[in-house]
């Protein structure tokens, strides 16, 4: 799909996508999907993205961001079986069991917010939690105290708060929030990843407290990556965004990422490429010439799998990829080993190390 879409397909490979494409509904209704997709803007840089094909050895190319994304979808459609692709690699030997999203609020017992769609009654108040998204409208009523939302590896949550602010909080993310919003101000403390689109309200402005900083916001949206405590990154999309980390204090303009790095005391504005630090919000993840040792992170924030490395030499290895979440694991694996060297086996327990 990648080259169709591209133009830049051979006559036997297109003739192939056809067929598939005719005789298998998944296929055809992906293909119709990707066809209709108008092509944004390539990202800058484009980035490098592993090419699958069936039957044949694994190739490395650039493709341009239309073809990128067909090739992610057209992987996650999952026409072809694992053995396919990989007759000789072992899928992970144990079910990995991912943890459910947990509300807790002022010591109750822990709500369990997959599981319990619908109204929530807590201490005799209700709250809407549906769609995979919280509605805190009503959270005035609720008892006092502070309140946790915690989303675990491999899953995303939205929260709707009563001021008409959306939080979209990404893997293994904790946001706490207080039992009101009456007071002067809008304040939350959050750790991990969110996309934040807050409401402007005039006398109020909103607070996100992060390891080490503090985000002061109007109304705007931007993204926070707080994974690494030592290294903070807000990202501004529209509005205007204050930063402040120790004396040091930035304005963003759109556009414009802040990086606070403890380890240094710096926090800089630069540039930032939106395919990387937005795509997890479209279900896709990115790699920019990323450690292997940081990767490990990632594979657990995105598949509940617990990696590492046998050597720790190899954590100066680089990847760079773009992958649907959708994608079965050993995709990325064999992108790693095709492109890194780094081969990879799993242990009894479900551990995937890389050596």
């Amino acid at each position: 799909m990648t080259e169709k879409l591209a133009g830049t397909i051979s006559a036997t490979d297109d003739q192939l996508l056809e067929d598939l494409i005719e005789e298998h509904a998944a296929v055809r209704e992906k293909w119709e999907q990707l066809s209709m997709i108008p092509i944004p803007p390539p990202p800058a840089p484009w980035l490098e993205v592993i090419d699958f094909k069936p039957k044949r050895s694994i190739q490395r190319m650039l493709l341009p961001w239309a073809a990128a994304a067909a090739v992610l979808a057209f992987i996650a459609v999952g026409v072809w079986k694992w053995e396919t692709f990989f007759p000789h690699q072992q899928a992970p030997v144990a079910a990995i069991v991912i943890p459910d999203v947990m509300l807790e609020v002022n010591g109750q017992p822990g709500i369990n917010l997959t599981k319990s769609t619908g109204i929530i009654n807590i201490a005799g108040k209700q709250i809407a939690n549906k769609d995979n998204t919280l509605f805190l409208n009503s959270m005035d009523e609720l008892p006092e105290g502070i309140r946790s939302l915690i989303v675990p590896q491999g899953k995303s949550y939205e929260v709707a708060l009563p001021d008409g602010s959306v939080i979209t909080l990404n893997a293994s993310t904790r946001m706490d929030f207080p039992s009101s919003f009456k007071s002067a101000g809008r304040e939350i403390t959050l750790n991990g990843e969110a996309y934040l689109k807050i409401a402007r309200q005039a006398g109020k402005p909103f607070l996100v407290h992060l390891p080490n900083s503090t985000v002061e916001v109007l109304g705007t949206s931007f993204n926070i990556n707080s994974y690494d405590s030592a290294v903070v990154k807000v990202s501004l999309v529209d509005g205007k965004v204050r930063m402040k980390a120790g004396k040091k204090t930035v304005t963003m303009k759109p556009g414009q990422q802040a990086v606070f790095n403890q380890q240094n005391a710096t926090l800089d504005t630069q540039p930032f490429n939106a395919t990387v630090e937005l795509g997890w919000q479209k279900g896709l993840y990115c790699f920019s010439d990323t450690h292997l040792d940081e990767i490990c992170n990632a594979i657990f924030r995105w598949y509940g799998v617990h990696a590492s490395l046998d050597n720790p030499g190899l954590a100066s290895r680089t990847f760079t990829g773009l992958l649907d979440k959708k994608t079965p694991i050993g995709f990325l694996l064999e992108g790693i080993k095709a492109t890194t060297g780094t081969d990879y086996y799993f242990t009894a327990d479900s551990t995937l190390h890389f050596k």
